[in-house]
């Protein structure tokens, strides 16, 4: 079931529920940072899409303005886009997403960001591609998961990522998906053992503070 659940009541609430100040305050000394932005295609995020995520217009809002501040942090901003053709992809989901399909595109509102873009084809964003590569060589100690869809491939990536040795940070206002439910699902999971939860203004406020 989609709905348009994104609010900031919502917010507020998931944030109180799952945010652990003793991991936040670990994971803060880890400031060599990088943005992931999971899957921000046209796909998900504009109405006439059948993969539309209803609460699209309230994340696009709040991320435009969180990737313009940490662009001017310096911070490097990775971008995954997504696409299969075959595959258990195509089994479970019965269909594909083709890379040549125009809604396949990154959203035009994120296009000044994304001079990095990462091609995936499963919800692992780490999977056969160089992402991992590309971390080390910049030094990056500290991830923080944004985009689409929380459940599926923010999940996967922030938990592959932990496995990986990386610090995860999972905004609990980064990421969307089809309903509460399943967003609210992967924070209590991810809040126990794979990453720290806080607000995108205070991952801002850690970063700028140098």
């Amino acid at each position: 079931m989609k709905e348009e659940y994104f609010t900031e009541d919502f917010i507020l609430k998931v944030r109180e529920k799952y945010f652990r100040p003793r991991k936040w305050e670990k994971v803060k000394s880890f400031k060599k940072a990088a943005v992931l932005a999971i899957d921000l295609q046209k796909y998900f995020l504009v109405p006439k899409s059948p993969a539309y995520l209803p609460s699209s217009q309230a994340l696009i809002f709040r991320l435009e303005e969180f990737y313009g501040k940490i662009n001017a942090l310096g911070i490097p901003i990775i971008f995954t886009r997504h696409s299969h053709k075959e595959g258990i992809m195509v089994w479970w989901w019965g269909s594909g997403m083709h890379r040549e399909d125009p809604l396949n595109e990154i959203l035009d509102n994120f296009k000044p960001f994304a001079k990095i873009i990462i091609e995936k084809n499963t919800y692992n964003a780490f999977y056969r591609t160089k992402l991992e590569e590309l971390l080390r060589k910049l030094g990056i100690e500290t991830v923080i998961v944004t985009g689409v869809m929380t459940h599926l491939c923010c999940e996967t990536t922030a938990r592959e990522a932990f496995v990986r040795g990386f610090n995860v940070v999972f905004p609990v206002d980064g990421t969307i998906t089809q309903n509460r439910f399943f967003h609210e699902a992967t924070l209590r999971n991810l809040s126990h053992g794979f990453a720290v939860t806080p607000l995108l203004e205070e991952v801002l406020e850690w970063l700028s503070l140098g």
